[in-house]
C-alpha cells in the first residue's frame, strides 16, 4: 500500500511539472511538445500498478483455489 502511495505522488509530481513545462513552451511555440514527457512516465507508471495488482489477484486466487480459504492465520499454519 506504501508502494502505491508513492507511485501516485510521483505521479502528482510528474503532471503538475509536465504542465508547467508545457505551458511555458507553448507560449514560446505552438506546436512544442516539450513537458509532454512527464504524462507518458505517468502512463508507464500505471501500467506497472495495474501489473502488480493482477499479480497480488492471481496470488489471492490461486491460494483460494489451494485452499479453500483466504485466511492467511491458516497458510501460516501450513508453512509448520
Amino acid at each position: 500500500m506504501c508502494i502505491e502511495l508513492m507511485l501516485n505522488a510521483v505521479n502528482l509530481l510528474l503532471v503538475a511539472f509536465s504542465k508547467m513545462h508545457n505551458g511555458k513552451a507553448i507560449v514560446s511555440n505552438p506546436t512544442s511538445t516539450v513537458g509532454i514527457d512527464g504524462q507518458l512516465f505517468v502512463f508507464f507508471i500505471m501500467v506497472v500498478a495495474a501489473a502488480e495488482v493482477c499479480v497480488g489477484l492471481s496470488i489471492i486466487v490461486m491460494m483460494y483455489r489451494n485452499t479453500h480459504s483466504v485466511d492467511v492465520n491458516f497458510l501460516n499454519r501450513l508453512k509448520n
